[in-house]
């Protein structure tokens, strides 16, 4: 108990501190409850207790070694290939240095810090660009909070730390436009702190390189994608002894081997993420031409549309397709909807005939009118999810 409270009442009451102070916080300071509940979050990751099959476990094992042994220790993470360290030496350097901390309760920590503050960066970086009105960025936040996975990332570490910051790297470079150095170091360090890093940095190449052709070529290519990429992977770790090379070609088969549709509530819950997510592309993608800010946003719908794309295609490799469900779409299904509402009623209020000239009225009407029920599914959708992610999800496991 923490106050009295359990952990899973306290993640709640958290939220709530975060609900009261974006009520009364000027748009102006909206950053505040962000940095308030990411610190909150933080401190409840701190006081956690694992459990003894938690990855979170064997970490603190791997963090006692470095902690008494020293470099000694790390050395001998090598030897032994713990984690495939060999490979993916950027985790190990991560628990090498946290280790330095006065005890393993700072690992998850200042994981939850850094994937909450790289999310709620991205929205509110996001809203200010777009000036996004308080009230749509507090539903995208909640969507946000709901459908994302926190006592995953807090007790799996290198999962949601890695997705965090390909996304927030991926936003970065799209968007902002700025400091693109620091966000090809970040793709670096996301490839080698996990197999699953790969992923989304080849999607961020794959847009770089195809943001000027058809989307739908690109989709068909994405669809089958696993298929070729698995069978390439798999010729290359047959001609080469490369440990990384060998790393994805292990993970690849488990995926393969891993059945998806196993009658496993938690997947359809992400499956239900995903419709939403393709639904929100699908309202938004009659808009986003006709904006303003087409250009702005031009690579980044092409990288939120090819990472949509991939979830499709990555349905039936399971671990794959949860690992972009539970850690990027969420982020995802923020931004559309924001997008989504702005750009829409800035089409509809505006004075330019372009519409009714391309005979669009029709479209123009509908869309329009069914405005208030995107608003309604998607806060009871999100009310839903939150009531899911405290009854259903991983959530139920967190405990003093």
């Amino acid at each position: 108990m923490f106050f009295g409270f359990s952990a899973l009442e306290c993640y709640v009451a958290i939220v709530a501190i975060f609900a009261v102070i974006y009520l009364f916080t000027p748009r102006k300071n909206i950053w505040l409850p962000f940095l308030v509940i990411t610190v909150l979050f933080a401190v409840l990751a701190y006081n956690l207790t694992p459990d003894v099959t938690d990855d979170l476990t064997t970490y603190y094992h791997h963090m006692d070694i470095f902690r008494n042994e020293g470099k000694n220790g790390l050395n001998y993470a090598l030897e032994e290939n713990w984690f495939e360290w060999r490979t993916y030496r950027v985790s190990l350097y991560y628990f090498y240095l946290l280790s330095k901390l006065p005890n393993n309760s700072y690992l998850s920590a200042v994981t939850i810090f850094i994937v909450y503050f790289l999310g709620f960066y991205v929205l509110y970086k996001f809203s200010k660009k777009f000036d996004i009105s308080k009230f749509d960025l507090f539903l995208a936040s909640m969507f946000f909070i709901s459908t994302y996975w926190y006592y995953d990332t807090a007790s799996g570490i290198r999962n949601g730390l890695t997705f965090a910051v390909v996304f927030a790297c991926a936003y970065q470079q799209f968007v902002e436009k700025r400091h693109i150095l620091l966000c090809y170091i970040g793709y670096i360090m996301a490839v080698f702190m996990h197999s699953s890093g790969i992923v989304p940095v080849i999607l961020v190449v794959i847009t770089i390189i195809t943001y000027k052709l058809s989307g739908k070529f690109v989709n068909f290519l994405l669809f089958f994608g696993l298929i070729i990429g698995g069978s390439l992977i798999n010729y290359l770790s047959e001609i080469t002894d490369n440990s990384f090379i060998q790393s994805l070609a292990l993970k690849a088969e488990a995926h393969v081997e891993d059945t998806a549709f196993s009658g496993n509530t938690r997947f359809y819950v992400n499956i239900t993420v995903l419709v939403v997510v393709i639904l929100l592309l699908l309202y938004l993608s009659n808009y986003i031409s006709k904006s303003v800010y087409a250009d702005d946003l031009k690579k980044f719908y092409k990288f939120m549309s090819i990472v949509i794309s991939f979830c499709v295609g990555a349905i039936f490799s399971h671990l794959l397709f949860i690992r972009f469900a539970r850690w990027i779409l969420p982020l995802i299904g923020s931004i559309l909807f924001m997008l989504c509402m702005k750009i829409q009623l800035e089409i509809e209020n505006s004075k330019d005939s372009y519409g009714l000239q391309n005979g669009m009225f029709i479209q123009k009407s509908f869309l329009s009118k069914i405005r208030p029920l995107v608003y309604i599914v998607y806060i009871g959708y999100t009310a839903v999810s939150f009531w899911y992610s405290l009854n259903g999800s991983s959530l139920v496991w967190i405990h003093f």
